[in-house]
């Protein structure tokens, strides 16, 4: 279901002698059982963790993000509510060509996932439903969380079985492997920074900082900074980057000849440089050079250890797949349903005796018919001078099939899938513009 508004039920508490000692308390995590650890499962969306999060009873889904300090609430079905403590009003900024947005803070929350619990959790409320994430993946996100769960454990990621182990600080025991990497992290206002060599067009390899950003879809982001010799490549193109909270965010992008985390190196890697317009409002600091995103995070198993302020990473599966772009140039949304017929007829036999003795068997045939919901989809970003574009496709056209296969039958992760897979390959839409009917028809094209 897609989320358009939302209200909040506030509970305005008063600071009595009954609950003056949870004023006090520390807003930690903690896991409350014996063994000090606990499994939690995850969706792996696009590369992206998605974890099933309570708040105050609240069944929800969060973006679980090394890149924000803080936890944020975005929205949720219409039809729920929420309770949240203490509300106070205050501005954000971050990435994205829009202004300020108003939104909420409230303390004093609980926030649950299994066995792990946090208690007097501060949580910022983005007003109206702003961060369109949800259209965009395809799937239910309602907020995002980072260090204040991080910060409390350590975190083993597993990304072929998309499950992740929680311990206790005291409760892990590091095993020597030979296959890892041991990085140590620096922070800043509670991000993680780890140090990189990178390759780029006509340059020597060098070290820069980077922001551990498991939020962010992309593999590199780079910010452009001739000082630095962090120059954008001669072979680069103009594309949607991404959200951030302060609306869309537009840039180059490109590749990096070789990206190197410790001994391990990354070659012909997509990377971004946002536009300067988008970036220069936020905070950020002085030796900051970029981020690391899931591209790149998805090809390890990791540990992070922010109490010991360390890194492990271990290639998995995914650590040789090739870096690629989308190759049609079209970024789909998910944008309401649709109702779908479904009619299935079942033949059912039975027997009957004739007059002579024989068994004749008959056929009962019963017809089902069904209505049901399915997800659609429209055309959100169109790259310009993309096979796509030029095929005629356009902004807000409705994705009825693809390659004769309804497309409700994909979800969007598949779909993006399809659109990176294989240059030369046809791909053929029929589309919805308005109340015409139309196809359109192009190949696949590498861009870089």
């Amino acid at each position: 279901m897609l989320w358009s508004k939302w209200r909040i039920v506030f509970l305005l508490t008063f600071i009595s002698i009954f609950n003056f000692s949870e004023s006090f308390s520390q807003n930690v995590f903690d896991i409350e059982n014996e063994k000090g650890e606990y499994r939690q499962k995850f969706e792996l969306v696009n590369g992206l963790v998605i974890i099933p999060v309570e708040v105050n009873g609240r069944e929800l889904s969060f973006l679980l993000d090394t890149g924000v300090d803080s936890t944020i609430l975005f929205s949720f079905a219409e039809e729920d509510s929420i309770q949240l403590k203490n509300p106070s009003v205050i501005y954000l900024k971050g990435l994205g060509e829009g202004e300020p947005l108003r939104a909420l803070k409230s303390t004093h929350n609980t926030i649950k996932m299994g066995d792990v619990i946090g208690r007097n959790q501060s949580i910022y409320i983005l007003e109206g439903g702003v961060l369109n994430i949800s259209n965009r993946l395809g799937v239910a996100i309602n907020g995002i969380i980072g260090y204040e769960f991080f910060k409390d454990f350590v975190v083993k990621f597993n990304y072929d079985r998309e499950v992740m182990d929680i311990y206790q600080n005291w409760r892990y025991d590091y095993k020597k492997c030979k296959r890892c990497v041991e990085l140590p992290l620096s922070f800043y206002k509670n991000k993680p920074y780890i140090s990189v060599e990178i390759e780029l067009e006509n340059s020597a390899p060098q070290m820069v900082n980077m922001l551990l950003d498991s939020g962010s879809g992309d593999a590199v982001w780079l910010l452009e900074n001739p000082e630095k010799n962090i120059n954008i490549p001669n072979e680069s193109f103009n594309d949607f980057l991404g959200f951030g909270i302060s609306g869309s965010v537009y840039g180059q992008r490109s590749r990096i000849n070789k990206l190197s985390v410790g001994k391990f190196d990354l070659n012909q890697v997509t990377v971004s440089f946002p536009d300067s317009l988008y970036t220069q409002n936020t905070e950020t600091d002085e030796y900051r050079d970029g981020s690391i995103g899931s591209q790149v995070l998805e090809r390890f198993h990791s540990i992070f250890d922010y109490s010991r302020r360390k890194l492990i990473l271990k290639p998995n599966r995914n650590f040789r797949k090739a870096f690629e772009y989308n190759m049609s140039g079209v970024v789909l949304e998910h944008s309401g349903y649709n109702i779908v017929k479904s009619e299935n007829i079942n033949s059912i036999p039975f027997e009957l005796e004739s007059d002579n003795g024989d068994a004749l068997t008959l056929y009962q045939s019963k017809r089902q018919v069904e209505y049901v919901l399915e997800a659609s989809y429209s055309v959100a970003e169109i790259r310009p001078g993309s096979p796509a574009e030029i095929a005629g496709l356009k902004v807000g056209d409705e994705i009825l099939r693809l390659n004769r296969r309804p497309v409700y039958k994909y979800n969007l992760q598949k779909l993006a899938q399809i659109f990176s897979s294989k240059e030369g390959k046809r791909i053929k839409l029929e589309i919805m513009r308005g109340e015409i009917f139309m196809e359109i028809e192009f190949k696949l094209k590498r861009i870089l």
